[in-house]
């Protein structure tokens, strides 16, 4: 798993049983690489990229991963059967039907040795669906405990744990706070100390929380484009104030935006993501929101995302549902992945 923020590529070794319906998980391993400078520069503007840039980036995404796979495989002995990947998602534009995932799984599968399964979105995208979230689907088989899971990655995005799942994107996270941090020199904002120090912009507060997304009913789902397009030209206006106030108001903005939707005290909800390891946001997230938060183990904080493609990529293999259209608005549930054979 790599996702919007380009920080580091997870990987997450498990076994999934099924026993009289319900479904579990055991996680063997897992491991965390950070992307080439070079890898993640590309795929930061990859956007931007001429057919044939996107084409060697497609390749270069894939080889890196298979040789992250490979080294994880080596060291930790692993048994594993197949992979799932998620890629590096570029484009998306559902209303256009288009998903686009940087990462080919054919290279994957043949450098690894390994059947892999990828491209989790498009066909959902084909019958009308946003194609995406797509982690609410296994959050609803694996994490039913809990009455939603908030995952805090480049993008916040929940999953709502009814007996018909739902989940939708809520609103930029870490790929705004990580690009206001490199001002400073700084990957991210550790702990969110720097945040802390800021103080609230409320003009640009309140014109973050005009924008017409988050007025939309669910489905929904955003895409680096609609950062580009929405979130930088307004916080480029206001470019010129003090970095460690615009990512204290980034902060507010968030963590408000949350509060929106976990707005129910009998309500529980698991946070996991990096941003779970942002102790400022996290308090913020506590502050403001009703429902009751809670933080699990190390393993499912940086890894659920991971581990849950792994849990879609085996329900492929086993010709099963692993996307349900309540949660992205398509005509029908979808088998999704395309399988390639090493």
């Amino acid at each position: 798993m790599c996702g919007t923020s380009h920080d580091g590529i997870d990987i997450c070794d498990a076994t999934f049983s099924r026993l009289d319906g319900e479904w579990t998980f055991e996680i063997h391993s897992v491991s965390s690489d950070s992307l080439e400078p070079s890898l993640a520069d590309a795929l930061a503007r990859a956007t931007e990229a001429s057919a044939l840039e996107y084409v060697k980036l497609d390749r270069a995404f894939a080889v890196f991963t298979a040789q992250k796979v490979n080294e994880f495989i080596r060291s930790t002995q692993s048994e594993a059967s197949f992979i799932a990947s998620h890629g590096v998602t570029v484009f998306h534009q559902p209303e256009l039907g288009i998903s686009s995932q940087i990462g080919s799984g054919a290279i994957i599968a043949s450098l690894t040795g390994l059947k892999t399964i990828s491209d989790f979105r498009l066909q959902d995208v084909s019958k009308g669906g946003q194609g995406a979230p797509l982690v609410p689907y296994a959050d609803h088989k694996l994490f039913n405990s809990f009455d939603a899971t908030l995952n805090l990655g480049g993008f916040a995005n929940i999953s709502i744990l009814t007996d018909t799942p739902l989940g939708f994107d809520i609103g930029v996270c870490n790929l705004l706070l990580n690009r206001l941090s490199k001002r400073l020199g700084l990957d991210y904002d550790k702990g969110g100390a720097v945040a802390r120090t800021g103080r609230i912009i409320q003009p640009l507060f309140d014109k973050l929380n005009t924008l017409p997304y988050f007025e939309l009913s669910s489905p929904k789902s955003l895409g680096k484009e609609w950062f580009d397009r929405s979130i930088e030209p307004i916080i480029a206006s206001f470019g010129t104030l003090e970095t460690q106030d615009l990512l204290r108001t980034a902060t507010e903005h968030i963590a408000y935006q949350i509060s929106r939707v976990l707005n129910n005290p009998a309500h529980t909800c698991l946070i996991t993501g990096g941003g779970a390891h942002n102790d400022f946001m996290m308090e913020r997230i506590k502050d403001l929101s009703k429902a009751n938060t809670i933080k699990p183990s190390h393993s499912i904080i940086d890894f659920k995302e991971a581990l849950c493609f792994g849990f879609l990529g085996h329900l492929r293999l086993l010709a099963l549902d692993n996307i349900s259209s309540f949660v992205t608005g398509a005509s029908k549930n979808s088998c999704t992945g395309a399988i390639y054979l090493p």
